[in-house]
């Protein structure tokens, strides 16, 4: 990466940026700081991932998705430096080279970057960050970042560098001591946010999210000082992150499409289910491999009257007929289009879609598509 950067011409250090590791909330986290900022004045660039429909959904500038031209410059430009470097970025890597030329180029003021996987080796962890923000770890992708909790946040608190204001919601006192220690060496200033906020987003665990974000624009002030007690609030309210609880009303049915894409997601939105979506409930379910696909079906099943299984993603989806396996009465449809068309046929008013972004993604198109068709028709 940073070969690849100095062939660029260090891109990434013609804006401050601000950095967030974590195992789930992290995009929530981003989307309402990246809206804070913007409304208070600034020109911004969001880095984020997986997209959900587009892959532009990944590079925001000022809000809206990159503009093909603009993403194509940054394409051309990668191109010549890698072919001058002799090197080959992976897949993540060029997304997030790619985000470094373009906001450049854009002449945004802040980046806010989500990391993808860990921290420490993480691609976008080459910048040096104004502030470090890491939301609720839990276990995952142990296979690669460690089997404890305490291994996996040292992972996730490489991306704490000298200078960086650096917060947390982490409450477990293991992963804060590895954080603790981490801030410590550079001497950083370490914020343990505990604190709730009114959240625009479903779920009472985004009020965590959500806080975080709040607290971070509060503590940037100093350096970013068109940040206003009205902006956070302002941008806070306008704050939309599609697929983290999104809520849809169609044909009489009351759907709602997450991610819940492990087990720490899936614990934490089994609360919201139990809650908030009325019985009877039909799961359209889908997860990758990678994933404890046993203990995220024990949490989420129970919940339900009915599920259909489905594979959002083969070959990295599990196939549906192996999680029928898994639960009695579980209804197999491989084509999650199908799956959902099968879900809206059901009775019940109640349908919520988890289990991978993926699923959450085709998801959003498939709705999407239906309910512009059905506004044609009445126009």
């Amino acid at each position: 990466m940073r070969a690849l950067l100095h062939a660029l011409g260090r891109p990434e250090r013609k804006y401050p940026s601000i950095i967030v590791a974590g195992t789930n909330g992290k995009g929530s986290t981003c989307a309402t700081l990246e809206s804070i900022l913007r409304a208070s004045g600034y020109h911004t660039g969001l880095y984020t991932s997986p997209h959900l429909v587009d892959i532009r959904e990944r590079w925001m500038i000022d809000g809206a998705p990159i503009d093909d031209t603009l993403l194509d410059a940054a394409i051309v430009r990668l191109q010549r430096a890698a072919d001058h470097a002799g090197i080959v970025p992976t897949y993540f890597e060029a997304l997030t080279l790619i985000a470094f030329v373009a906001f450049a180029e854009a002449r945004c003021e802040i980046a806010v970057l989500e990391v993808g996987m860990g921290g420490r080796l993480d691609a976008t962890n080459v910048v040096r960050p104004i502030a470090s923000l890491i939301t609720p770890i839990g276990l995952d992708h142990i296979e690669f970042l460690g089997n404890t909790l305490r291994k996996v946040a040292a992972e996730k608190a490489g991306v704490i560098h000298r200078g960086a204001i650096v917060l947390t919601t982490n409450d477990d006192p293991a992963v804060v001591d590895v954080i603790r220690r981490r801030a410590g060496k550079f001497a950083n200033r370490l914020i343990i946010v505990r604190d709730e906020h009114d959240a625009p987003l479903e779920g009472d665990f985004q009020r965590h999210n959500v806080a975080l974000a709040v607290r971070a624009a509060r503590e940037l002030r100093r350096l970013l000082p068109k940040i206003t007690n009205e902006s956070i609030e302002a941008g806070v309210a306008e704050t939309k992150w599609r697929g983290r609880l999104e809520h849809i009303r169609l044909a009489g049915k009351e759907i709602w499409i997450d991610g819940a894409h492990n087990l720490h997601a899936a614990k934490a939105i089994a609360q919201f289910i139990a809650d908030r979506v009325p019985q009877p409930r039909l799961l359209v379910f889908g997860i990758m491999r990678d994933k404890d696909v046993h203990a995220v079906v024990e949490t989420l099943f129970p919940l339900f009257d009915s599920v259909i299984a489905t594979e959002p993603y083969p070959p990295r989806s599990v196939e549906a007929d192996a999680l029928a396996r898994l639960w009695p009465g579980v209804i197999a449809e491989p084509d999650p289009r199908r799956a959902f068309d099968r879900a809206l046929g059901a009775s019940g008013q109640a349908i919520f879609i988890g289990g991978s972004l993926y699923l959450a993604g085709a998801g959003i198109e498939y709705f999407d598509a239906k309910r512009n068709r059905g506004k044609h028709q009445r126009e």
